[in-house]
């Protein structure tokens, strides 16, 4: 089993992630994880000697039972926040563009998963929003509505988000 890119220290916690924006129908595919009460994007950590194509590809196909293709990068962000757990976190997150690799396989229906994530269960709540009812959501980081309100993803580049 490889290692999880993660570190904690006293005054934060690091990790390093790939998200993944799944779009259908003009829905985006959400996920609330342990009942937190907002929303973000599928994906996970990235293991030590795995890419974060390799990696948005595994983690895609474990949460969501299927595989997918990543149409394309659309960038990474640096992003400073405090967790549910009143955490400090520092985030490195790389954010594709997917589509599922067959389409017969795809699911779009909302749906709960329990994943079993090295050891300690996590609540996976699957939901499909209506992109034009984003704002009527608390999904975090919060410039993901900006970004996919258009309907067509664009390059994210490197930006730093800080909601400290």
């Amino acid at each position: 089993m490889r290692e999880s890119i993660k570190i904690k220290s006293d005054n934060y916690n690091f990790k390093f992630r790939v998200s993944g924006l799944v779009i259908n129908n003009n829905k985006l595919l959400l996920v609330d994880m342990d009942d937190s009460g907002f929303l973000c994007l599928p994906g996970g950590y990235v293991e030590l000697g795995e890419t974060t194509e390799q990696a948005i590809c595994r983690e895609m196909q474990e949460e969501l039972g299927y595989k997918l293709e990543i149409i394309k990068y659309l960038g990474v962000v640096e992003n400073f926040f405090v967790n549910k757990n009143n955490r400090k976190m520092h985030e490195i997150c790389f954010y594709y563009l997917l589509k599922p690799f067959k389409e017969e396989d795809a699911k779009y229906n909302d749906y709960i998963l329990i994943e079993n994530d090295k050891g300690h269960n996590i609540k996976l709540n699957f939901k499909w929003i209506n992109i034009i009812e984003l704002d009527n959501y608390d999904i975090r980081p919060e410039f993901l509505k900006k970004i996919v309100k258009n309907n067509k993803p664009i390059i994210i580049d490197h930006i730093i988000f800080n909601e400290l």
